[in-house]
């Protein structure tokens, strides 16, 4: 399941950045283009391999030479970040800024790191809560409403992953894990749980704005089809 919606995803990326073409919409190419390798430079060890493992041709393109091929791309878009990521945020549409800002919640037990994402989050213009526990996020949950939450994989008595899918399952929210163990079994926990996005630590900061607008544009295009249908 985990592997088809990972090939039907991208497969999607790909027919909108068709249409994009055809259309002359050289902003939203553009747009979609960076998406793509944001979600590539995103991708840990194991979710390189498995996209390797997908795209291989055993007689042209072995495993393991897809493999290398990626890994090196990756280092490529890493070092060339500055280029392309700010086609993020062309085309912004200009009443934006009239909108209320979404409203993101944060669960996390680490003073410094709670205090870190806050501060960025806020700087990059979105609604922000944050708090130490889950019990304690409970509590705001129906007071602030939150549009996204943000949630660390390892809470003080409480297992992050248990921990997202009660919250997914709850609220119906976006919910973005934050872990460092980027291992097959946890990424299949946290797919399963309905995380939208397991990001690995560290990341930077214009990695984490970048990926939570992201979440946030599928999250509101899903709401649309289904009032639309």
């Amino acid at each position: 399941m985990a592997e088809r919606g990972f090939i039907e995803y991208h497969l999607r990326e790909a027919l909108r950045a068709g249409i994009a073409q055809m259309g002359s919409n050289e902003c939203l190419s553009k747009r979609l283009e960076a998406g793509v390798k944001l979600r590539l430079i995103g991708m840990s060890d194991e979710e390189l391999w498995e996209l390797a493992r997908l795209t291989a041709d055993p007689f042209k393109r072995p495993v393991d030479q897809a493999y290398k091929e990626y890994k090196q791309r990756v280092e490529e878009l890493r070092v060339t970040a500055g280029d392309w990521m700010s086609d993020l945020q062309i085309e912004q549409d200009p009443t934006d800024k009239e909108r209320m800002p979404d409203k993101i919640l944060i669960i996390v037990d680490e003073p410094s790191l709670n205090e870190e994402l806050a501060s960025v989050l806020v700087g990059a213009s979105f609604s922000v809560a944050s708090v130490p526990d889950y019990p304690e996020a409970l509590l705001r949950l129906d007071e602030f409403k939150p549009d996204l939450i943000i949630l660390n994989e390892v809470l003080s008595g409480r297992d992050g992953i248990e921990a997202c899918a009660e919250l997914y399952e709850t609220f119906g929210v976006p919910v973005v894990l934050l872990g460092k163990d980027t291992s097959a079994e946890i990424w299949k926990r946290a797919v399963d749980a309905g995380a939208d996005l397991y990001l690995k630590r560290p990341f930077s900061h214009l990695v984490l704005v970048a990926r939570v607008k992201a979440v946030l544009r599928r999250y509101k295009g899903r709401k649309l089809r289904e009032i639309e249908s």
